[in-house]
């Protein structure tokens, strides 16, 4: 009885307790199947996610900058060939695309005319400077050398130039001798005329003698003869030889004179002689500079014509945008003939900014520049400056588009990277498409995102 008792006690408290049991289960089981805890698991990740976001967009650096497309263009760089004149063509002696060096001959023009012309000019010019390097010989009794203008003369002068001076050495001396013989025969007829005097001279100083003589012996002789001592006679004969005397005396005194005349009279002539040498060679000389003003002006411009028939080359660098093409063919005053591109000179770029962009670019801002044809993972963007924004506005006729301008240069330290990755043979060429980039503001990812609702907010501060 007392362990029906015990298992009746027993089963009530399992009956008791197996409600409790299955409630517990009950909740055990409902807990599990709760997607709050998932939802509360997912929103703690997502916080942490973004807390970690938000520090990240805090400090992440995500710089303002302008990016537009753009071309590299040279036609600033480019240097056009042209002549002054125009003219008739003779020889095309480059070609598109070739590299040409400074001062090297492009193009010839037809100049057989002009050539000539030159050709007798310069001919004429170097008798004149002969000519006068003689005459100024003849002025100052100098040897006769070369004009100082004959050292610059061209090969294909020289030998009229020598020549010149041999026809000149050659009349120098004919007039020297021409000179020297006048001058020499004036002065031997003043020489003769002088001895003539001389011995003249010496006869009249005998007769004075003679007469002195005479007179000591008529003295004696008319004392004696007052005596009657001597003849009459012979006193009168003394004295017709003594008035003889006196009479010849007189004649020589005359031809002395005379020869004295004579003898100026030589000198002078021989100073005119050499006072008229000088005059001519004065005369000459006007002359001869006169025609050297005429000459040398229409040298230096026929010797200018002829040196623009060759048409030579600006720089070194590249020949594009040939005109001409065929020899013989008529160019006219001022016509582009082709232009030449300069070798190592900066690289420009023109830049097609949108209106929203062109408010923030500024002349001496950096700007990166990539070229899109450039695929090279070591080439990173070149560094160029920002020189020029246009004033306006332009509009793209096809897509309509409005835009403005910017021209960045790019330095040649800056290009030497692109060679050094693509090589040294590597050009280039104008027309090439790049992408610019120019840095406008330091500000963080975090900014970058708040920057429409801070913009929203502060044009809603404005608002009436």
């Amino acid at each position: 009885m007392s362990e029906l008792v015990a298992n009746s006690a027993d089963l009530n408290a399992v009956a008791y307790a197996s409600p409790r049991m299955a409630g517990s289960a009950s909740s055990a089981a409902v807990g599990r199947d709760d997607p709050r805890s998932e939802i509360r698991v997912g929103l703690i990740v997502a916080g942490i996610f973004f807390v970690l976001f938000l520090g990240w967009a805090a400090f992440a650096r995500l710089d303002a900058a302008a990016n537009a497309p753009g071309r590299l263009v040279v036609t600033g760089q480019r240097q056009t060939v042209q002549h002054r004149d125009g003219g008739v063509v003779g020889e095309i002696l480059v070609k598109e695309g070739d590299r040409v060096r400074k001062n090297q001959v492009l193009m010839r023009l037809a100049a057989a005319d002009v050539r000539a012309q030159e050709r007798a000019l310069a001919a004429q010019a170097i008798t004149l400077l002969a000519q006068r390097q003689r005459i100024r010989a003849e002025q100052t009794g100098r040897p006769l050398v070369a004009p100082a203008e004959f050292a610059s003369l061209a090969e294909e002068d020289r030998a009229a130039a020598a020549e010149a001076m041999s026809i000149q050495r050659a009349q120098l001396r004919t007039r020297a001798a021409v000179l020297s013989a006048q001058r020499g025969a004036f002065g031997e007829r003043g020489s003769q005329a002088g001895a003539q005097g001389t011995g003249y001279s010496r006869q009249i100083a005998a007769i004075d003698e003679q007469v002195r003589l005479l007179d000591d012996e008529l003295n004696s002789l008319r004392t004696v003869a007052e005596k009657g001592f001597v003849s009459q006679n012979r006193l009168r004969a003394l004295e017709r030889s003594r008035a003889e005397l006196i009479g010849q005396r007189g004649q020589y005194t005359a031809t002395v004179a005379q020869s004295r005349s004579l003898g100026s009279e030589s000198q002078l002539q021989s100073l005119e002689a050499r006072s008229n040498y000088l005059e001519r060679a004065a005369t000459e000389l006007r002359d001869v500079e006169a025609g050297l003003n005429d000459v040398l002006p229409k040298l230096n411009a026929a010797r200018d014509q002829l040196s623009r028939t060759e048409i030579r080359s600006p720089a070194t660098g590249t020949v594009v945008g040939l005109q001409v093409f065929t020899p013989g063919g008529v160019i006219a005053a001022g016509q582009k003939l082709m232009d030449v591109v300069p070798e190592r000179t900066p690289l420009t770029v023109e830049a097609r900014v949108s209106p929203a962009d062109a408010d923030d670019l500024n002349p001496g801002q950096m700007a990166y520049v990539r070229f899109d044809t450039l695929h090279e993972r070591d080439l990173e963007p070149l560094e160029g400056d920002v020189t020029r924004v246009s004033a306006d506005s332009f509009t793209d006729e096809r897509t309509g588009e409005d835009y403005f301008t910017a021209t960045i240069d790019v330095p040649l330290s800056e290009l030497a990277k692109i060679q050094e990755v693509r090589g040294q043979e590597f050009e280039l060429r104008a027309g090439m498409p790049v992408s610019i980039q120019v840095p406008l503001r330091k500000r963080t990812a975090l900014q970058y995102m708040l920057e429409p609702l801070t913009g929203a907010v502060r044009k809603s501060l404005h608002e009436q």
